[in-house]
């Protein structure tokens, strides 16, 4: 194995993937019977590549069609159906009847074909001037999707977005849409646990109980510890197992934060990886971020940075109001409460099974020997 086996983003095949098969079994066997699902976990724990994963899994399977639509970057409804548009087109190119299909696609949304001028990838363009054309459009989109023979199976990911929408109702319009698909499931995703839950858990709102809930978990120190250790092997390379779990835990079980970690220590290139390489791979990484992390102070105010040194020298906070947290860092209560929200807005720190943590690992360790 020459090539660096420790992705950090994105998703290339089961070798490189850390076990996950509960939650790739339950995933597919929603879908498989008929069940929309909702994927919630903090972000950079791994909901992405396991939705990939499982699209992996599924790709062979005749007359399924799989749609993965990343809406982060979406800031309105405009948006929102130009990227599920190009999803499709994407997926359209290299069907017999391709152009046949897209006109029809095209001519419904009001949209127009054009050619990206870096790729030379064809993209559809749309302009809307009112609402009951974006609903039309919205409208002509499912319709296409249903009147294929093909299941899809769609996922959203980072579907909090919609709340952000300035149009009214979208929560109703597209529960409205995805309600009457009855052949395709749709997979939806979020880093924003509280919204999304909210939107699917909340009576009364248009989502209530539509789909499976399931909370992504850290994986399993022993499994994870044992995976990696197996993609230094397969590069011939030795590494010390125990060394291997200390820093999974290190770093909080944290998918990305231990990839990128065991990243830089494969390419540090030793052979037979000893202690002294964990820690060197650990400062060089502390050192290189170190100037974004000191730019932290000049955009959050003094009560803000300091609550978030406290909170990483505790490494997670369960009672931030307690007599004995407030005198150890000489905070008050009459504040804490209004800088966690702050923080929680700012996506400086989480909240997950009743305890506060910040959110970057790296910057976690930092503001712990500060």
């Amino acid at each position: 194995m020459k090539k660096n086996p420790f992705l950090i983003s994105d998703y290339i095949s089961p070798d490189l993937f850390c076990n996950r098969n509960t939650e790739t079994k339950k995933i597919i066997s929603a879908v498989d019977n008929g069940r929309n699902l909702t994927l919630l976990s903090i972000r950079r724990l791994g909901k992405t590549a396991l939705i990939k994963h499982v699209f992996y899994k599924l790709k062979n399977r005749k007359q399924t069609r799989l749609l993965y639509i990343d809406i982060i970057s979406t800031q309105n409804i405009d948006d929102f159906i130009k990227l599920f548009s190009n999803a499709i087109l994407a997926d359209e190119k290299e069907n017999a009847n391709f152009l046949k299909k897209i006109q029809s696609l095209i001519s419904g949304i009001r949209g127009k074909l054009v050619f990206d001028e870096l790729t030379g990838m064809p993209e559809i363009e749309i302009n809307y001037n009112s609402k009951d054309e974006r609903e039309q459009s919205l409208d002509k989109i499912f319709r296409y999707l249903a009147a294929q023979k093909e299941k899809y199976i769609i996922a959203f990911n980072e579907f909090q977005q919609i709340t952000e929408y300035p149009q009214k109702n979208i929560e109703a319009i597209l529960r409205t849409h995805i309600q009457h698909q009855h052949k395709d499931q749709f997979i939806f995703s979020g880093s924003n646990k509280h919204l999304l839950f909210s939107i699917f858990s909340d009576y009364g709102r248009p989502f209530y109980q539509s789909s499976d809930l399931m909370e992504l978990q850290r994986l399993n120190t022993d499994e994870y510890a044992r995976f990696i250790v197996n993609l230094f092997n397969k590069s011939n390379r030795k590494i010390d197992i125990k060394q291997v779990k200390k820093y999974i835990e290190y770093y909080d079980n944290h998918t990305f934060y231990v990839q990128y970690f065991f990243n830089r220590l494969f390419e540090m290139g030793s052979i037979n990886i000893i202690e002294d390489d964990f820690e060197k791979c650990r400062i060089n990484i502390i050192k290189e971020k170190e100037y974004i992390f000191y730019s932290y102070r000049n955009l959050l105010t003094q009560g803000q940075f300091s609550l978030l040194k406290s909170i990483a020298k505790e490494k997670q906070l369960s009672k931030p109001n307690a007599k004995e947290f407030l005198h150890k860092y000489n905070l008050t209560a009459s504040t804490v409460n209004r800088m966690l929200k702050s923080l929680l807005d700012k996506e400086m720190i989480y909240y997950e099974d009743n305890v506060y943590k910040v959110y970057d690992v790296f910057l976690s360790k930092w503001l712990e020997k500060y």
